[in-house]
C-alpha cells in the first residue's frame, strides 16, 4: 500500500496496512525546533539545517532524510512544489 492508498484507506475508516505517519505537514502535527535538533542529535543526523517555519510556534520544517527515515505518508502541499 503506497502512502495516498493508505491515507484514504483510514479517511474512509478501514484499516490501511499501518498507520498512516505524518510529521510537520500542518501547524497541528508540527514538531518544535528544539525537539527536531535533539531528534537529528540523536539519530546522528549532523547534516542539514534546522528552518523554523513557523515563528510563533517555533516549529521546524522536518528535512527529506528524517521524513524518509520514518516513512512518513503526509507533507506539506507546497513541498510538493519546491524542488529546492
Amino acid at each position: 500500500m503506497n502512502s495516498r492508498e493508505r491515507i484514504l484507506t483510514a479517511i474512509n475508516h478501514k484499516e490501511p496496512d499501518r498507520v498512516p505517519i505524518d510529521l510537520g505537514s500542518t501547524p497541528s502535527s508540527g514538531i518544535s525546533t528544539i525537539a527536531y535538533a535533539r531528534l537529528k542529535k540523536h539519530l546522528g543526523m549532523t547534516d542539514g539545517h534546522n528552518r523554523v517555519y513557523d515563528v510563533v510556534q517555533q516549529l521546524a520544517e522536518p528535512e527529506w532524510p528524517i521524513l524518509d527515515r520514518f516513512g512518513v505518508d503526509v507533507i506539506d502541499l507546497g513541498r510538493a512544489f519546491n524542488t529546492n
